[in-house]
């Protein structure tokens, strides 16, 4: 199953929070994450916009992440079925226990 990303909402994930999640990008790069965070920023959507702007915060052990701060992915879960291209940011873990990687994906 494919979702045309313009038909995506919070309502979508907010119910997979603490779901098993894998990000693949194109240079072959694959992550275990999980969904940590799905919030709606109604102050960011777009006057007569299709949705509230929301966004997905993923988590999963630094150890072993490869160095980048951002790039194009793949978001994958096993009822959803592959989403994207996604373009996917890695954030501060402000808020999260040590040694975690926090990914970060936005929704207008």
């Amino acid at each position: 199953m494919t979702h045309p990303l313009n038909t995506l909402s919070a309502a979508l994930f907010a119910p997979l929070v603490g779901s098993a999640f894998a990000l693949r990008g194109a240079e072959g790069t694959a992550l275990a994450v999980s969904l940590a965070r799905c919030e709606e920023h109604p102050r960011a959507t777009m006057p007569g916009g299709p949705r509230t702007a929301f966004s997905l915060e993923l988590s999963c052990p630094a150890a072993g992440v490869p160095a980048f701060t951002g790039g194009t992915f793949l978001l994958w879960h096993e009822t959803l079925g592959e989403i994207g291209p996604l373009y996917v940011e890695r954030i501060l873990p402000t808020g999260y226990g040590p040694g975690l990687a926090v990914f970060q994906i936005i929704f207008t």
